[in-house]
């Protein structure tokens, strides 16, 4: 907060130079002062498909020519989303993979397709192992949201009457992927800031340029879809076993 208003006073007020601030992460725009007047919001979201398959081509890793990793590729970005970060991050570790299980695991006079086999297994492990972190990760932070009870991080509240508004807010983002406008949940954005944004609750956030709620990853998109599947068994198997009236 301090670092903005430094940099408003530099840019704004004094107009001595043009000034961008990075936030590292979605929810930490709430801890900035609002003040339209002076600042300019811009989302910095995932990337599109086809730069996304762009990206991945130019690292060289999960090869459209090979029908595996082709696939892997497909699953990958529907089931994780294309965080740039996070595809450069997985993308370094499966390159390093390949290229130590090349070396430490075969033998010097092993044949070039033994080479290309090892490493394509390497590197199809850590992308899968991402992949399951991720939706794992995800799991867990709907869950958190729906059940459990999120402290204010201010005033040390409890935020237990806020479950049932969440619980809305991610039914009408599975219904509506893309956002979800707070007039429709009517769920004011600040104070739902303060739910999501301790870790391990980070399921959903408030895009602020477009003014919409939206998952904070497409992995918690698919958590969701799973975690209300869940219940709904749960219930109907609670159903069978109730005895008649």
């Amino acid at each position: 907060r301090q670092q903005s208003q430094e940099l408003k006073v530099l840019c704004i007020d004094n107009k001595l130079a043009h000034g961008i601030l990075v936030l590292s992460d979605a929810n930490a725009l709430f801890k900035l002062n609002p003040d339209p007047g002076r600042q300019r919001v811009l989302w910095v979201g995932d990337l599109d498909e086809k730069q996304a398959n762009a990206f991945l081509d130019k690292c060289g890793v999960l090869q459209r020519g090979d029908p595996d990793l082709a696939r892997l590729r497909v699953r990958l970005l529907d089931e994780t989303g294309a965080n740039p970060q996070d595809l450069f991050d997985t993308a370094t570790d499966a390159k390093t993979a390949a290229a130590k299980a090349v070396k430490a695991a075969l033998p010097a006079d092993a044949t070039e397709s033994e080479r290309v086999a090892a490493a394509k297994a390497a590197e199809r492990a850590v992308f899968e192992q991402f992949i399951e972190k991720k939706q794992s990760d995800a799991f867990t932070e709907v869950d958190s949201l729906l059940t459990q009870v999120p402290i204010d991080e201010v005033t040390k509240q409890d935020l237990r009457d806020q479950r049932a508004n969440f619980r809305r807010l991610i039914l009408a983002l599975l219904e509506n992927p893309t956002g979800v406008a707070p007039n429709k949940v009517h769920f004011s954005p600040l104070t739902a800031s303060i739910g999501f944004k301790p870790a391990g609750f980070r399921a959903v956030t408030y895009n602020s340029e477009i003014k919409l709620f939206q998952f904070y990853a497409k992995a918690h998109e698919h958590a969701a879809r799973r975690w209300f599947e869940d219940e709904a068994k749960a219930s109907s198997k609670a159903a069978a076993g109730a005895p008649s009236d």
